[in-house]
């Protein structure tokens, strides 16, 4: 069992021990965690309680649900090769073999009249980890940003 909190409120989280030992590096006391579940009513509490399916670092929940790593190049671009020597992606062993763990980088271009984007492609993707969003953000002028999901303007 896990308590989960916000410092406003806090839920009863529950996984089975398999999970608990995959996920043991990422359970210390204030530290940030990503939880997917589901929310049913505990009948012995009479709240809610968090049956835990899936737990993920920031960073690696940034793998998972962000598209890809958006950068400004309008008249300077940061160091995207050292960038992605430093913080390249994590690989994780499966059962199927092992499995890289990374964001992809779009590089966009705007001029007066004309907007281009350059996906940087499998070669590079980093580890979105705070250190490495600092980094991509210093050589952007602050613009970097992790794109979750296309907006589209009609």
């Amino acid at each position: 069992m896990l308590l989960l909190g916000d410092k406003t409120h806090a839920i009863e989280a529950v996984a089975n021990e398999e999970m608990l030992n995959a996920n043991k590096e990422l359970l210390a006391e204030d530290e940030l965690i990503i939880a997917v579940g589901k929310v049913q009513n505990d009948r012995f509490s009479g709240g809610l309680r968090l049956n835990v399916q899936q737990l993920w670092d920031l960073a690696s929940a940034r793998c998972r649900f962000g598209r890809y790593l958006r950068v400004p190049v309008n008249g300077s671009s940061p160091p995207v090769a050292e960038l992605l020597r430093d913080f390249p992606p994590r690989v994780l062993r499966t059962e199927q073999g092992p499995l890289s763990q990374g964001l992809g980088v779009r590089l966009v271009l705007r001029r007066p009249g004309v907007q281009g984007e350059l996906d940087l492609g499998e070669e590079g993707r980093f580890f979105p980890t705070d250190t490495a969003l600092a980094r991509w953000r210093a050589g952007s002028h602050g613009q970097a940003a992790v794109v979750y999901e296309e907006r589209v303007t009609s």
